[in-house]
């Protein structure tokens, strides 16, 4: 029988990819001339324009035209962490190089020790705002110059890329426009639309090239398609909306849910729509002309994606919610089992789905900016002692000269367009400085005694913020100040997921209460320091033991009111690939009377003994009594059965165990089926447990009907304490409060 020799799938999308591409004949030659040149003109194309203005196909066209002994790698920024150590490991993983190589000067001497002329390309670099500086000032010039590199984004480079000594020599600017008339028929004319459609087409779709592309698609179902002028965001928006009208309802669905997410991939779409088999709906999602098929998973265009998802939150907010809490339990699942490498594609999925302003911008940052963040100089230290002594108070600024003089490594200026330092900020780890020094400051001291009192485990992090200083406005709000807190992120990054805490000091507390706070920044009681005639206040945020990725999560959870409103009843995952169940379990929850009151009496190091022996009283009987801890918040339990006598009994015991420590609990049971995900256990059945604890009185242990009926005959006794009715849950509880245990 012959054989056939069939074409891989990724050259036929290559063909495809051609095919649809038309133009941009003089940027695609200026780059190909450069790159196969043995002295090139320049190192560095830097190409840029709007969504939807075609720089990603721009790059990979260029890719096409180069000689074939060429190598080259193209990185998609939205996929890598963006610290110094997700860049290196993506591109170490993209060349071929193994894991124990990923670090900067093994990446360099490969690059080196390749004969070939390498082009590397970053795309959608607008997403790797934190990385800019690093890659300007240490990597790309650390390349051996048969590297060249490509970088595509929708912002203008930052001024540095041209301004900064010897940079002009080696740096390409191409800034992106329409297609030309000739270009843009060419290109409809084979999507099979007649000359009258080509025409209208291109009156309101111009030269971009993927209005033209969705306006095709749009006018092949609809050929008396009519849309209005605009500019490019109003006019992609409404194609997308015309375009829309033409699918089917079931594809319409998967269409709008995925544009609640960052990016899809089949699991995820199942969840969001509770549909085992997802397969022709993800493959007709991947087809969309607006859709970008990647290793990750699918990418709308975001333009066509905030069209798509505004238009469903206006028109079924409910539904829109419903998606983005399927999403979240989702993410948080998966996040507890990513490995390393995959984490930061979880991170960037609650990151783009949190909607506050301050978080969202500050790792995502929209538009260019004209400020750049670097490690400071002994050059610059002129500007850094002026802008203290002129923004700061004279002991504050004695104190910073001491930190310069002591630790400059921990000093990064602001420069504006023209180089000019506009700000400076100091951030360090404390482990990284000789204790004595921080002692000798009477702000890091009351942090070290904050961290003496409240430890925090043997590998988690701190970081200290030790001042940031606007030249003109001190530490207000600025967008040199912005600039520095965008650039703490980048440390945020590098140091997730053991970072645990930030500190640091604020004069104008009312100011940064009303944008810190929302964020869980609290300030440290007790921990104010007077220097000269000015006090500073201490702030400090603590990520909790799930670190910046548990920060995020919980951030979200209360947009979604899933953290304050334990009432309602969150559709949970049905998706057998992330470990879904559902199991008839008992669910207690305890926790500990007057605990704040207690907290305040006995300060923070009994508090936190007194706490880490009542946590090893109830593992004791949730150990005796085949109990399964689920989660802790605080002072309380949370623990599961699977038979509900025995969360009884333990329950009880935990009540008596404790009051050794003088202090007493109240407890709450109910069974019920859960929805178990991995070591995650939702579902009404835990919010009406968490319902009934909230109704026992102190040194009680209150119970269902559901779990008095369930233990009829267990030689136990109860009493009937009303009918109530819980927060959020339909019609009238009856409560029982456990009066005895008889033996077993």
């Amino acid at each position: 029988m012959k054989q056939h020799r069939y074409r891989k799938i990724s050259d036929r999308i290559s063909d495809a990819a051609q095919k649809s591409f038309f133009g941009r004949a003089k940027e695609i030659a200026v780059i190909r001339q450069a790159i196969e040149m043995e002295d090139p003109p320049f190192f560095v194309a830097f190409v840029h324009g709007p969504g939807g203005i075609g720089k990603s196909r721009l790059v990979k066209a260029v890719f096409e035209h180069i000689e074939p002994k060429i190598r080259h790698n193209i990185l998609d920024c939205r996929d890598i962490e963006p610290t110094p150590l997700g860049f290196l490991s993506a591109l170490g993983t993209d060349i071929g190089m193994k894991d124990s190589e990923h670090d900067l000067n093994s990446i360099i001497d490969w690059f080196a020790n390749t004969e070939q002329r390498t082009v590397l390309a970053l795309d959608t670099y607008e997403t790797f705002g934190l990385m800019d500086t690093w890659l300007r000032q240490e990597f790309i010039p650390a390349l051996s110059e048969n590297v060249f590199t490509i970088i595509a984004g929708r912002q203008a480079p930052n001024p540095a890329w041209l301004t900064t000594a010897g940079w002009s020599s080696i740096f390409k600017e191409i800034e992106l426009g329409e297609l030309s008339s000739d270009d843009a028929t060419q290109m409809l004319e084979l999507r099979s639309l007649s000359a009258s459609q080509i025409d209208r087409v291109k009156h309101f779709a111009r030269g971009y090239p993927l209005a033209l592309e969705i306006a095709a698609a749009a006018m092949i179902s609809q050929p008396d398609l009519e849309i209005v002028d605009g500019p490019p965001p109003k006019m992609l928006q409404q194609l997308t909306q015309a375009f829309l009208k033409g699918l089917p309802r079931k594809i319409l669905d998967s269409v709008e849910a995925a544009s609640t997410v960052r990016r899809v991939t089949a699991p995820l779409l199942r969840a969001l729509l509770k549909i085992n088999n997802v397969r022709d709906l993800y493959d007709n999602l991947g087809e969309l002309p607006f859709t970008d098929v990647t290793a990750e998973g699918l990418i709308y265009h975001d333009v066509v994606r905030n069209t798509i998802y505004k238009d469903l939150f206006h028109r079924d907010p409910e539904l829109y919610r419903l998606y983005r809490k399927r999403a979240y339990l989702y993410f948080t699942s998966e996040s507890q089992v990513a490995v390393a490498r995959n984490l930061w594609q979880f991170t960037a999925d609650l990151l783009y789905m949190v909607e506050n302003p301050i978080v969202r911008d500050a790792f995502f940052p929209e538009g260019g900016s004209d400020l750049r963040v670097e490690p400071a100089t002994a050059l610059e230290e002129n500007g850094i002692i002026k802008t203290m002594e002129t923004a700061e108070p004279a002991e504050s600024a004695r104190l910073l000269k001491f930190w310069w003089n002591h630790h400059p490594k921990s000093f990064r200026i602001v420069k504006d367009r023209e180089g000019k330092q506009a700000a400076f900020y100091i951030l360090f780890e404390p482990e990284t400085v000789d204790r004595r020094l921080l002692e000798e400051d009477p702000l890091t001291s009351v942090w070290l005694r904050h961290l003496d009192d409240e430890p925090i485990a043997e590998d988690e992090r701190v970081l200290f913020c030790r001042r940031w200083v606007d030249r003109i406005t001190g530490e207000l709000p600025s967008p040199a100040v912005s600039a520095c807190f965008l650039d703490v992120k980048r440390a945020y990054m590098e140091l997730r997921p053991s970072l645990r805490r930030i500190y640091f000091p604020v004069i104008d507390l009312p100011t940064f209460e009303s944008i810190l706070f929302p964020l869980g920044f609290t300030t440290l009681k007790n921990c104010e320091i007077k220097l000269g005639d000015v006090t500073y206040h201490s702030l400090m945020n603590d990520f909790g033991p799930s670190s910046v990725d548990g920060w995020l999560a919980t951030i979200f959870g209360a947009e979604l009111g899933v953290e304050e409103d334990h009432s309602e009843a969150i559709e949970n995952i049905l998706d057998t690939d992330v470990g879904y169940s559902r199991q008839l379990l008992t669910v207690l929850f305890t926790d500990i009377v007057g605990s704040t009151e207690l907290a305040v009496k006995l300060g923070d190091i009994r508090w936190r003994d007194l706490l880490d022996n009542h946590h090893a009283m109830v593992r004791k009987e949730l150990l005796k009594y085949q109990g399964r801890e689920i989660d802790i918040a605080g002072d309380g339990f949370f623990a599961t059965f699977e038979m509900p006598v025995n969360g009884i009994r333990c329950a009880c015991a935990i009540s008596e165990a404790v009051r050794k420590l003088n202090i007493t609990i109240r407890a709450g049971l109910h069974l019920g089926e859960c929805e178990v995900i991995r070591n995650a256990v939702r579902g009404i059945t835990v919010h009406i447990g968490a319902r009934v604890v909230a109704k026992a009185e102190a040194g009680k242990v209150l119970v269902s009907s559901t779990i008095k009926d369930a233990v009829a005959g267990a030689n136990l006794r109860f009493k009937n304490v009303g009918s109530y009715t819980l927060k959020g849950i339909p019609g009238n509880w009856n409560l029982f409060s456990v009066e005895e245990v008889g033996t077993v």
